[in-house]
């Protein structure tokens, strides 16, 4: 079920051309949107992808390396009656009984690290649920805040290397995800799970189904992105209008302090009389 929130209809034309334009010219479907990161970390078939880029991102070597992955169920049912329920983009469990969280964040959101630390802390005290002992509690990867909780945050827009710079499969991983939707080609010299990855992702590959589901979530978040442009546009011409009627107020009154009538600033000004006259009595 897909939420759609009411635009004005210019902003609503500007999303749809947005969505047309950017949809004819990529061979790749975004990896940042919702429906194509679940496919592309969240399947069975996909597994190997998950697991390169878990041991890639979080720099796993030696005996810390990540073997095997399991997926679990990514909705958390609520506790208690009236409470929401979670929805996790990826979780997963390795041979060890660790769990790893696998999200996407699209928006702005000032309280993201927060939001973190929620669902790794819901995943964590989730054992307690099941008699498992306190010593026996598994770590969660989401560097650390608490001994079994860690985090690591990949910020897209601070990743700068260009195609013919990429060494690392870490850095491959996070060139695909922010660069894959306008690409035509995977970049040269890419590993093996790099090269699936785009696979998972080139457009003619889906069925009409998720086609459809892609392109959905995908005006969705354009619609959303209108909304809070219009707000901020509104806001800004709330402001202007503020700081001209405040610029009014104070041309009136140095021409009172000069003893003009209140007439003729009235008609100087384009304030009401009444609104001069308080300001007579300040």
């Amino acid at each position: 079920m897909f939420k759609y929130i009411l635009v004005k209809e210019r902003a609503c034309r500007r999303s749809f051309n947005q969505l047309r334009n950017s949809t004819t010219v990529s061979r790749f479907f975004d990896p940042k949107n919702d429906v194509a990161f679940k496919k592309l970390f969240g399947e069975e078939q996909s597994k190997p992808i998950l697991l390169n880029f878990l041991n890639s991102i979080l720099r796993r070597k030696g005996d810390d390396f990540i073997q095997e992955v399991s997926l679990l169920p990514q909705e958390q049912s609520p506790r208690y009656e009236d409470t929401r329920k979670t929805i996790l983009d990826v979780l997963c469990c390795d041979k060890k009984g660790h769990k790893y969280i696998v999200e996407m964040q699209n928006k702005r959101l000032s309280s993201f690290i927060q939001k973190m630390e929620c669902y790794a802390s819901r995943t964590y005290s989730d054992q307690l649920f099941k008699d498992v002992d306190y010593l026996e509690l598994k770590p969660k990867t989401n560097k650390c805040f608490l001994p079994n909780l860690s985090y690591a945050f990949v910020e897209l827009p601070k990743f700068s290397k260009c195609r013919e710079q990429l060494e690392t499969t870490e850095d491959y991983w996070v060139h695909l995800l922010k660069e894959a939707s306008k690409e035509q080609e995977p970049p040269k010299g890419a590993p093996n799970e790099i090269q699936e990855a785009y696979d998972i992702l080139e457009r003619h590959r889906w069925n009409p189904e998720d086609n459809i589901l892609y392109e959905k979530t995908r005006m969705a978040l354009l619609d959303d992105e209108d909304v809070v442009k219009t707000a901020k546009d509104e806001g800004k011409e709330e402001g202007r209008k503020e700081g001209k009627e405040e610029g009014r107020k104070e041309i009136a009154s140095e021409a009172l302090k000069d003893g003009l009538s209140v007439e003729l600033i009235s008609k100087i000004t384009g304030l009401s009389i009444s609104i001069i006259k308080k300001l007579n009595n300040q």
